[in-house]
């Protein structure tokens, strides 16, 4: 058998260099599509047991609140369809958290932008956690100055936002301690803030509390989990930032920003007086 030449090896090389290339572009297609194949699957897999969870959980939580009418406020049973019913509204919304933060890794989380007034966003949210906060019992403020623009949101998502800081607030701010939710003016932004008299959160881990995987080892008060990510996801879709400021023993605090919808749309008092 006649031995190639160098010549021949070198011509023959970029066929065979451009062969083998088409051949792992066309596996790594292949393996791209298998890839999002499977993540669309889970998407799928993850949303419906979601909406069956919650369809469940939706029974038990009124079956519980048509008991609590019946029983009286100190009756024998109320503690525990109490203890029932904010089991069942955690389990809820952690099903809905599945749901979007899986939304929000492949970048399909849907956000509606309309101009909304801050002062009925804060109200649902402080609504939405009433019935828990008073059983603890807790002391909530809002403080909302009068120059506050409406904000381009998803009045829904700001609400859902703003309803996990303060329930995250509420669960680590002891009794008769206080929470202080607020809005006002930053630039072109409206920046909400929610304050508690909780036990506060160590400077290394701050960075962590809006990780997507939190770590396994949290301390007591550090951090919301999932919800975290998820809110992260919410506020940074409306082109916003959040972050938390807070020292041990001191309490927290966290910070969001949502652009304005124009902040000549309402001019402060001195100027329409």
């Amino acid at each position: 058998m006649p031995r190639r030449s160098k010549a021949d090896a070198e011509r023959h090389a970029p066929r065979s260099d451009a062969a083998e290339r088409e051949r792992l572009e066309a596996q790594c297609q292949r393996l791209e599509l298998r890839a999002e194949a499977a993540e669309r699957m889970l998407r799928e897999t993850v949303s419906t047991i979601s909406h069956d969870l919650r369809n469940s959980l939706s029974v038990i939580v009124v079956s519980a609140r048509m008991l609590m009418r019946s029983v009286p406020q100190e009756g024998s049973g109320r503690r525990q369809l109490e203890a029932i019913t904010r089991a069942a509204d955690e389990i809820n919304q952690l099903a809905q958290d599945l749901v979007d933060a899986m939304s929000i890794e492949s970048g399909s989380l849907k956000i509606g932008k309309g101009a909304h007034e801050v002062e009925p966003i804060l109200d649902k949210a402080i609504e939405l956690i009433g019935p828990t906060v008073a059983l603890k019992p807790l002391e909530i403020a809002k403080e909302l100055p009068h120059d506050v623009p409406p904000i381009a949101c998803d009045r829904d998502r700001i609400v859902q936002v703003l309803a996990t800081l303060l329930g995250n607030a509420m669960r680590f701010t002891p009794k008769g301690g206080r929470i202080t939710v607020r809005a006002e003016v930053s630039g072109t932004d409206a920046r909400f803030s929610i304050s508690d008299t909780g036990p506060g959160i160590a400077s290394e881990m701050q960075p962590l509390l809006f990780a997507r995987h939190a770590p396994a080892r949290r301390p007591l008060g550090q951090g919301m989990g999932l919800a975290a990510f998820v809110t992260k996801g919410i506020v940074e879709a409306h082109g916003g930032t959040i972050w938390v400021e807070s020292s041990p023993g001191q309490g927290s605090t966290f910070f969001f920003t949502i652009p304005a919808a124009g902040l000549s749309v309402r001019a402060p008092e001195t100027e329409r007086a």
